[in-house]
C-alpha cells in the first residue's frame, strides 16, 4: 500500500522516514518544504549577475541541485541541511551561469586585459599593484580604470565564487559522493581554508574589508552598500571587484 504523506507532518517526522525508508514521495515533499531556499538564492543570483536573466532556469537548476541535497544529506556530519543545501543549490547555479556564457564580449575582453595586467605587474613588482599602476600599465586614467573595474565585477564575482565553491566547498568542506566520509583531513582542511580566508580579508584596505563584509556576511546590495557608505553605485562594484582579485590571488597561492 503507497504511503500518504500528510501536511500535519513536521519537517522533522519527515526526515525521519525518509532517512530510514528512502521513500520518493517523502523526499518529493521534502524538496517542497525547502523550495525556498532555492527561490531566495535565484532571485538573488539574477540581482548580483545582471547579464543573466534566465529565473526560470536558475530555479530549475537549483531545485535538481536540491533534491540531489536531499538524497545525499547526511545528518551525521553535524552539518545543517539548510547549510548544506543552500551551497549545493548556490554551487549549481553559479556553475549554470558559467556554461552559459552570458557576459558580453567587450567585459570579456576588458576583463582579461585587467587580468594579465595584474598578473605582469605582480610578478614586475613582488607585489599587488595599485590602481594608479594598473591604470599607466593600461595606458588609461585612474577614473577609466576604476569604471573598468565597476563594469567587470560581475565577472570578478563568478570568478571567485567559483574557486570557493569548487574548492573550498566540494573539495574541502563537503565531500558528498555515495562512498566518501569526512575525516579528521578534511575536518582540518575546512577550519584551516576558513583561518586563512579571514586572514587574507583582513590583508584588504578598509573599503574593501567594508563592501566585502557588507555584501557576502550582512547580506546587502550594492545599492544598499553604496547608500550607507556614501558613495557611488559603481565605486561599489569597482571596490568590491578588487577586493574578489585580490582575495582570489591569495587563494590561488594559498592553494599553489
Amino acid at each position: 500500500m503507497e504511503r500518504v504523506v500528510t501536511k500535519q507532518k513536521t519537517t522533522e517526522d519527515l526526515w525521519e522516514e525518509y532517512l530510514q525508508n528512502k521513500e520518493e514521495d517523502i523526499r518529493n515533499t521534502l524538496v517542497i518544504r525547502y523550495g525556498y531556499i532555492v527561490k531566495c538564492i535565484a532571485l538573488k543570483t539574477v540581482g548580483a549577475y545582471q547579464h543573466f536573466t534566465y529565473m526560470d532556469d536558475l530555479v530549475n537548476e537549483g531545485l535538481i541541485a536540491l533534491l540531489d541535497a536531499v538524497e545525499k544529506f547526511d545528518p551525521e556530519k553535524k552539518v545543517k541541511f539548510e547549510t548544506y543545501a543552500s551551497i549545493k543549490v548556490r554551487g549549481a547555479m553559479i556553475d549554470y551561469i558559467r556554461k552559459q556564457d552570458c557576459f558580453p564580449r567587450r567585459l570579456k575582453r576588458i576583463a582579461k586585459n585587467i587580468s594579465d595586467a595584474e598578473n605582469t605587474l605582480s610578478y614586475e613588482l613582488g607585489r599587488y599593484p595599485t590602481e594608479s599602476e594598473m591604470a599607466e600599465h593600461l595606458n588609461v586614467s585612474v577614473e577609466e580604470y576604476q569604471k573598468m573595474q565597476a563594469e567587470t565585477c560581475a565577472l570578478s564575482m563568478l570568478s571567485f565564487e567559483e574557486m570557493i565553491y569548487e574548492k573550498g566547498v566540494e573539495d574541502v568542506r563537503f565531500s558528498v559522493s555515495n562512498d566518501s566520509i569526512q575525516g579528521p583531513e578534511q575536518v582540518v582542511a575546512e577550519k584551516e581554508l576558513q583561518v586563512v580566508l579571514a586572514e587574507y580579508i583582513e590583508k584588504l584596505n578598509e573599503k574593501e574589508k567594508m563592501v566585502i563584509s557588507l555584501y557576502y556576511k550582512e547580506q546587502m546590495k550594492i545599492k544598499e552598500i553604496s547608500a550607507v557608505m556614501g558613495i557611488s553605485d559603481s565605486r561599489v562594484s569597482q571596490i568590491h571587484s578588487n577586493g574578489l582579485k585580490k582575495l582570489k590571488r591569495f587563494l590561488t597561492e594559498y592553494n599553489s
